[in-house]
């Protein structure tokens, strides 16, 4: 197929990207300077994408153009687009929901500390020369402070992670996420009268919408405590900024954190420049190399699944959209009868299941671990207890699986089992991973155990293989050859896919098909 792509800014390809993209359609980057020229760019498209084309998709354009099927924003905020003009259209709209939650997060951690210990002040005084002594730099620590997160999406939740681990106390307030929800992340749900009333930093981490505009103004700026800081990261015009202003010189709050602003670039005549209380970066909180990658690459798969007709990963509802952070919870279903078929076809790999939150708990910081954890054996089925670990501490924005959160996740795997949720079987002894688990539901069928480092993956019996397999399929009816190969490793805890292991079970897996 031969479907026009076009790129309405200036956008660097990876190779990954390019490659999904080529393989549906055509390629074209025709930048749009002014409002007035987009039509032209875009009348005979089947997709548009852009980064930061600073311009409206407005009704009026979608209504005249011919062929179009998606638009792909790569990056997050949708405010460009007229969603209710794209969905009467049939048109797709998709983004990249979560894929810059942690840099996100990171970020506004990173103004949290900023403001705590006046890193900022201090610095530009020590490059303008000034050495005035330490202690008129005078700052606070953050253990025992208390954090509000306005909005508990997949960002508010990463920062609850963060903060919890500096030792500060977190609240939280969305409507549209249960409490219960809330708790098991480790965050107290709160209203947002209290949570202003009785935080020292405040955080916002909700979509720009009519009834998320100037959601902090005069009143709620008043309501804060005349020490709190608040810090945005999401959309400047949240905050309404004249009122800030007004608090910052008043001083009714303490100071403020912005990446965002109600106009950007930020004026060089703003008034928000004049207080060494604020600290100000140019809406950067999502430009990590990783988590830039991970959006355009993300996007880019998602636009070629429209083009070819299939579902996308990260589609954007059309219309109103809620007024709090969220993402909408995942329902794992489990397939029924499964039919044979002579080529198992495809699923979205691992790693994109992370992007989605669909195969672990990706909203839930390490120490909430008991239903997420459950969860992830539910969806995963016989999983290895060190593979889990990995998984659950990956999906909770981690990198490693430290001692301290495996003291944890054994206390909730041990919960589980006392609570019947799980059933465990022992793969034997290994020198260094000590006593070698498969985690799985209890009536499930029993996975045959070996030792590892001392049996080779060829002693398994090919029938053995072959029912765990099937118990793959069972839950995944279009596991990808590799994918049920890999899995089949994991486990049984070997680490690669060598020739010769891919030979092996490709048998097995011949044998499920009677080849």
């Amino acid at each position: 197929m031969n479907q026009n792509i076009v790129f309405l800014d200036q956008v660097e390809l990876t190779p990954v990207s390019r490659e999904a993209l080529e393989g549906v359609g055509t390629v074209r980057t025709v930048p749009v300077t002014a409002q007035g020229d987009l039509l032209a760019a875009v009348r005979d498209a089947d997709a548009i994408m852009y980064q930061l084309f600073p311009h409206q998709i407005t009704r009026p354009v979608l209504e005249l153009c011919r062929r179009l099927k998606v638009i792909g924003r790569i990056g997050i905020g949708m405010d460009q687009v007229d969603l209710r003009a794209a969905a009467a259209r049939g048109v797709t709209v998709v983004n990249a929901a979560g894929t810059q939650a942690a840099a996100v997060a990171d970020h506004a951690m990173a103004l949290i500390l900023c403001l705590a210990r006046n890193v900022v002040t201090s610095h530009t005084a020590l490059l303008a020369g000034d050495r005035r002594p330490p202690w008129e730099y005078m700052g606070c620590e953050l253990d025992g402070k208390n954090l509000g997160i306005i909005g508990f999406g997949a960002v508010g939740r990463r920062l609850a992670q963060r903060a919890l681990a500096f030792g500060m106390s977190v609240h939280a307030h969305d409507p549209y996420v249960p409490g219960a929800s809330i708790e098991q992340s480790g965050a107290l749900p709160r209203s947002l009268p209290g949570l202003l009333a009785g935080s020292d930093f405040i955080s916002i981490h909700v979509p720009l919408t009519d009834d998320t505009r100037h959601l902090i103004g005069a009143d709620q700026l008043a309501a804060m405590r005349s020490t709190a800081y608040v810090v945005n990261t999401a959309r400047g015009p949240i905050i309404d900024e004249q009122a800030l202003v007004r608090a910052l010189r008043e001083g009714v709050i303490a100071g403020a954190g912005l990446d965002v602003f109600e106009e950007e670039p930020l004026a060089a005549e703003s008034r928000l420049l004049e207080f060494d209380q604020v600290v100000l970066t140019p809406h950067i909180g999502g430009w990590a190399a990783e988590a830039q990658t991970r959006t355009q690459e993300s996007v880019a798969k998602d636009v070629a699944r429209v083009l070819r007709g299939e579902t996308p990963v990260s589609p954007v509802s059309g219309g109103a959209r809620p007024a709090a952070g969220t993402t909408p919870p995942v329902t794992v279903t489990r397939p029924g009868p499964r039919e044979r078929l002579s080529e198992p076809p495809t699923i979205l790999a691992y790693v994109e299941w992370d992007e989605t939150g669909l195969a672990h708990p990706s909203d839930t910081h390490p120490f909430g671990t008991v239903p997420a954890l459950r969860r992830m054996i539910e969806t995963e089925g016989p999983i290895t207890a060190d593979r889990a670990y990995r998984l659950y501490v990956r999906g909770s924005g981690s990198t490693r699986v430290t001692k301290l959160a495996r003291r944890k996740l054994d206390v909730a795997l041990k919960r589980l089992l006392d609570q019947n949720q799980v059933q465990i079987d022992e793969l034997g002894t290994d020198p260094e991973n000590h006593t070698q688990r498969v985690l799985r539901v209890p009536g499930t069928s029993a996975v045959s155990v070996r030792e590892i480092g001392s049996r080779d993956l060829y002693e398994v019996p090919l029938n053995e293989v072959a029912a765990l397999i099937e118990q793959r399929l069972d839950r995944y009816p279009k596991a990808s050859h590799d994918q049920l190969m890999r899995y089949v490793l994991n486990t049984y805890g070997w680490r690669r896919l060598t020739d010769k292991a891919r030979s092996y079970l490709t048998a097995a897996i011949r044998l499920m098909y009677g080849d």
